[in-house]
């Protein structure tokens, strides 16, 4: 058995219910009540998205909620204390000229902010990062950073109050680097991006955890001596620069892929995939050391995928957690 390369989305409510979207012929949502039993799967359109063209979340009140592109850019939701769900139409865009991929949503009361990467259909190896922004029913449009190469990564989104930072590979000199922006308020504008990494090396699958204190940690595989190594950063965010302590090969070169980062307590999860297998490295101090890589058991006897993480059940809480790995055929988390 061996890692399957899709990515589902898993959602936990405070009262412990769970909602699992994956891709089928198009998105289904399972829902499983508060003791784990499967109560409905419901398909939300007939068309074919996946996790490249949708996004689901939850919010601080149990209200899911989420974004997927069919022709137009629309808006998913399921209320609190119900599994049943809504839509409708909150942008468009000519699909026949344009296409676009990674759609983000995120809701603050009333606002809604919206990000994806749009490219040209005649000229897939060129696009732009755009946020819109919707405050008191009026949209504004910003362009964050023209992407000129093709893209195989989703932007990072986190939030300081309710300002969002985004982290994203762009190219320099040829190769992938990291870099961040940040959205101002006042003026309604991004700063200027500011690149992280400067190692002039591919890069790809990049995976950021935000911690406590603006602090920020990284990951990615970075190619060297023609394979892939998990490469670690982590620093702080001072105004509108990360400024970074640490900067470090987790692995030697592989065929290592997808890199992943869980926070609980002092303890530090960085977990990937090679060979088809689920590794786990952990540091007990903030990633200045990392243990042995420790291979997953379940990874060898069963199939495995990917998963984003959003939860409000308590139990949960203690785990700083964006994406995990799950078992294939179930949601048995991996590798912690």
């Amino acid at each position: 058995m061996s890692f399957i390369n899709n990515c589902s989305t898993i959602i936990r409510r405070s009262s412990k219910d769970m909602f699992y979207f994956y891709s089928k012929e198009s998105i289904v949502y399972d829902y499983f009540n508060r003791d784990g039993k499967l109560i409905s799967s419901t398909p939300i359109l007939d068309n074919h998205i996946d996790f490249t063209n949708s996004y689901f979340t939850l919010d601080k009140d149990d209200s899911l909620y989420g974004i997927y592109k069919d022709g137009t850019l629309k808006m998913f939701k399921i209320d609190k204390n119900s599994n049943s769900f809504s839509q409708k139409e909150i942008l468009t865009y000519n699909h026949k000229k344009f296409n676009i991929s990674f759609p983000y949503i995120k809701k603050f009361n009333d606002d809604i902010h919206i990000l994806y990467y749009v490219y040209n259909n005649n000229s897939n190896n060129t696009c732009a990062l755009f946020h819109h922004y919707c405050h008191n029913g009026i949209w504004s449009e910003n362009k964050i950073d023209f992407i000129n190469h093709i893209v195989l990564d989703n932007f990072t989104v986190f939030w300081i109050q309710d300002s969002p930072i985004v982290f994203y590979f762009n190219l320099v000199n040829g190769c992938e680097e990291v870099f961040l922006s940040r959205f101002n308020y006042n003026t309604l504008t991004w700063c200027k991006p500011i690149q992280i990494t400067n190692s002039n090396k591919n890069k790809i699958y990049l995976s950021v955890l935000k911690d406590s204190m603006n602090f920020y940690h990284l990951t990615f595989c970075e190619n060297i001596d023609n394979g892939y190594a998990v490469k670690y950063i982590n620093g702080y965010l001072i105004e509108n620069k990360l400024d970074v302590d640490i900067s470090t090969y987790i692995t030697g070169p592989s065929t290592c892929m997808y890199p992943n980062l869980i926070k609980n307590k002092s303890d530090l999860y960085l977990m990937w995939v090679n060979y088809g297998k689920l590794n786990t490295s952990i540091s007990t101090d903030l990633g200045k050391t990392w243990s042995e890589h420790i291979v997953d058991e379940f990874s060898i006897e069963e199939d495995f995928t990917r998963a984003k993480f959003i939860s409000n059940f308590k139990d949960d809480l203690p785990y700083n957690v964006t994406s995990l790995f799950t078992t294939y055929d179930d949601v048995g988390i991996l590798g912690i």
